[in-house]
Order: C-alpha cells, then structure tokens, then sequence
C-alpha cells in the first residue's frame, strides 16, 4: 500500500498532477524548488509506501491553476531523466482532473427538433460555451440531449440552478434535465459494479431453482466438446430444441455466455457456469463443469432478440407473468429511477433500463420484474399510459422467451 500526506484544502481551480520517475531519495522541498522554477506550486506530496514510509518513486504536485499546469506540464514532462531515475521524468494530468476542469454538463430532456442555435442561446446566458454537442442517432436525428462545456465552474452551477427541472423549452411539455457530465472513472465505476453484481448473481443462484435468470441469456446452448468441432457447426438458436440437443448428442446443460460477438468474458469463472468464446464460424466453449438443468429451461436458451437480450444478462427475472417490458421510460431515468417508480405495486426484484453502448445515452424502454404476477398486474393498471416526464409509459407484460420474438 502507497500513501501521501494529508491533502490540504485548495479552490476548485487548483490543478493535480502527477508525476513519475521521481529518484527516491529526493524530498518534497528539493521537488517544490525545481517545479517553481517554471511555475507557480502550492503543494508537493511524495508517494510513499505505507509500511516503510520509502518512497514510490512518485509524487502528486498541486498548481493554483490550470496556466501554472500546464507550464510544468511543458517544462518537465519527457525533457530530462534526473540523478537516480531509469527513465525521463513523466509528469501529467491526475486521473479525472481533465473532466473535472471541463465544466461538463449533460443535458436531457430536449424536444427532438430542437437546433445548436436554439441550445446556444439559451445556455450562452450563463457564460461562455467552450463546447455544444447534441447527440444525434444514426438518421441524424436528435436523441432529445446534449453536452455543453463551459468555461468556469461558476457559470456551470448558474446553468444548473436556473434550469435543472424549471425551464421548458418551445414545443416541449417537460423541464430540462441539466447535471453534471458522468466522468470516465464514473462510467467505468458503474460498469464495474454491474458486472460485479451478476457475477455475484450467478454464483449463487441454483440454475434449477431460478431458470428464468438462465433462460434470458442471448443465445443457444453448446455442449462440451465432443470430437466434432463447434467452430464448424452452424448456430443452434436456428433450430428447434429437439434438433439442437440431436447435433450435441447430449443433455442439455446450463451456461452463461456473454452477448453475441463478444470475444471474451469479463466476469470471473463460477462454479456451474460455461462461457463459450466467439469465433468467426461459430461458438467454442470455455471449460467448465457442466449441471443438469430441466429440459424445459433449455428452450428458453432459444434467442430472442440480439438487441434487446444481448444487454440483458444482469437483469434477474421473476416467475411467469410478472415480468414486465416498458416504453417511452424519460430520458434521465436509469435502473434505479426506474425501480423507484413501479416499487409501489409490489417486490422488484430488478429493473433494467437499455442504453447505447457507444454513448450511454438511454434508449427509453427497458424491464421490470416483479416476484409476483399480481404486483406486475397492479402495475400494468395504473402505470399503462401513466405521463411520466411528458411521455406517456406503455406497460405490459414481457413476451415469453418461447415465442421466439424480438421485443
């Protein structure tokens, strides 16, 4: 374990940077004499080992702002290797500082005709815009959101206050939504944490007991070798679950398997659980104890849709007809918004809104699971048709795997 001194209190405008290839026998007050030579510091802490107390070999150098930075950025970084270090000294940017000095914010909740002109002016109100992004969808229409960047934090949170759920736009029925920008580390964090969650899943649920969590997956089963080659086999989700346990010549057995085309899985091996590996002709398997599963979980492994399924793996679902499937959710809603507005009808067992992969940005529908089809009737009632952020919900039941459509 590495640890630095106790951080002082600096302004928002203070600037972290971090600095490598330090030689280990330098002090904080030999590193603050040779940064300020170039530009102004407030603070230098040498990364230290927790248990030793030597140092890493690297230090963490606070700058009053983003000029004083970026000129010890430009002095030091790759321009010289000091006594005692095997490589030129790195200095850069903290993780996160980038994104933070951006004065980020997303914007949701935007009619769909709205233009950059419209978006500039009302936004520009509150100080200069570095940047205006409306996300658009492959047509090139508008997602109903936008990223702005300004140029000091203060005009960001006047941007924020004013707006945030107050202001309604010509030919919109609903308030804005404007927050801060989610940062790259808070991205990755979330993604962690739902990959975390269904590894944890999987590797307590008895695939016997709860067939429905197995049987959402996004494509058929595969067996273990057998002498025959997978790779050359053709997909089993076009055949029925007679024809496909024939071509495997064996049981059906459970797995989980990431979503069509992915080359890997990120989550840990689990007992019970096989992954296959996608290769141009078809599907190999990892290795993997196999468990007997009863045969009518493996028609549930029959695909359903590859857009809808393929994000779906983490979703846990209740029994027959309590699961259910949810239109025009809001644009700012996620899996816990989502969550918090059909608890009332019943126990939630999970809730799943579906997001573009390359922008993160909702795709509006998503599932809620119930563990009781009366709570998922109750919701249907009250919530079909329900306005919910200028939108009106469409609620009803998701379609059995059995019937082999895309939702």
């Amino acid at each position: 374990m590495a640890e630095g001194h106790m951080p002082q209190k600096h302004s928002d405008e203070s600037v972290k940077l971090f600095v490598g290839q330090v030689p280990k026998h330098m002090t904080e007050a030999q590193l603050i004499a040779m940064f300020k030579e170039f530009a102004l510091v407030d603070e230098v802490n040498i990364i230290k080992d927790k248990a030793t107390r030597a140092s890493r070999g690297c230090c963490f150098v606070i700058c009053p702002s983003r000029e004083e930075a970026d000129k010890a950025v430009d002095a030091f970084h790759n321009k010289s290797t000091l006594p005692g270090a095997s490589s030129p000294l790195q200095v850069k940017y903290a993780d996160g500082e980038l994104e933070r000095l951006e004065h980020k914010l997303f914007i949701g909740m935007l009619p769909k005709n709205v233009s950059e002109g419209e978006v500039s002016a009302l936004f520009s109100q509150y100080g200069t815009l570095k940047d205006l992004q409306i996300l658009r969808g492959s047509q090139q229409t508008s997602k109903g959101c936008a990223f702005v960047k300004y140029e000091t934090k203060e005009q960001a949170v006047a941007a924020i206050e004013d707006l945030n759920g107050k202001h309604k736009m010509e030919g919109s029925t609903v308030p804005l939504v404007v927050k801060w920008a989610d940062t790259e580390k808070e991205r990755q964090a979330r993604k962690a944490q739902k990959a975390q969650s269904l590894a944890s899943t999987l590797a307590n649920v008895d695939p016997t007991q709860h067939p429905s969590l197995f049987g959402a997956l996004p494509m058929g089963y595969m067996s273990p070798y057998n002498g025959y080659g997978y790779q050359n086999q053709p997909p089993f989700t076009n055949l029925s679950p007679n024809q496909a346990n024939a071509l495997r010549g064996g049981s059906p057995r459970n797995y989980a398997v990431p979503p069509a085309g992915y080359m890997g899985s990120a989550y840990p091996a689990m007992p019970r659980v096989q992954y296959p590996l996608a290769y141009p002709g078809g599907m190999r398997p990892f290795s993997g104890p196999p468990s007997p599963v009863p045969p009518e979980v493996a028609k549930n492994h029959i695909a359903t849709s590859s857009t809808v399924s393929a994000s779906a793996t983490d979703h846990v679902e209740g029994p027959p007809g309590a699961n259910l499937f949810i239109y025009h959710i809001p644009q700012e809603f996620g899996d816990e918004e989502l969550a918090n507005a059909f608890q009332a009808f019943g126990r939630v067992l999970s809730s799943k809104v579906f997001v573009d992969k390359a922008t993160g940005v909702s795709k509006c529908f998503g599932f809620v699971s119930y563990d009781s089809p009366t709570a998922a009737q109750s919701a249907i009632n009250t919530m079909n048709g329900y306005q919910l952020g200028g939108k009106k919900l469409k609620v009803q039941l998701k379609r059995d795997n059995k019937q082999n459509k895309a939702y």
